[in-house]
């Protein structure tokens, strides 16, 4: 039997656009020391070891191309948040709009990744709420990898 690790890495490997995302990703920090893309990696780990979870325990039916590329280009704003002249307003608010504007310009993204992205940040951006149980995991995977990479440091 496959292991979760090796199955979601061979699914990552399948995502065609998944190397011009590392080399985009990789030049700004998000948190603490961790570069944007290793944060959307982490995301995107942590959200298909918590649908597997709920795949095997509620029988819950999840999409798992959707969810890892969502979780993927979540944060693809490609800028540097923190450098005051390349923010416009806050972060926070504006940059799930504006990564979801990336990733349909990059990689021609579906609705479902769409609303995976421009919900992310839910509660803080309180109109948008995640409707589908991808957007709902990849909000909690990326409220909990927030909060290590920063507290950590790493």
């Amino acid at each position: 039997m496959i292991s979760e690790k090796k199955d979601f890495v061979l699914h990552i490997i399948q995502i065609k656009r998944y190397i011009r995302i590392e080399k985009m990703l990789r030049k700004y920090i998000q948190h603490g020391k961790t570069n944007v893309y290793i944060h959307s990696r982490n995301v995107a780990y942590l959200s298909y070891i918590i649908a597997k979870f709920c795949e095997r325990n509620f029988n819950f039916k999840i999409n798992y191309d959707v969810l890892v590329i969502g979780a993927m280009f979540h944060d693809f704003f490609l800028y540097d948040w923190h450098e005051k002249s390349n923010r416009e307003g806050l972060h926070g608010f504006k940059h799930p709009m504006i990564a979801s504007i990336n990733a349909q310009k990059y990689f021609n993204i579906n609705e479902a990744e769409k609303q995976i992205i421009e919900t992310h940040m839910w509660p803080l951006t309180i109109t948008k709420f995640p409707k589908s149980i991808e957007a709902k995991i990849v909000c909690v995977a990326d409220k909990w990898c927030s909060a290590r990479e920063t507290i950590q440091r790493f």
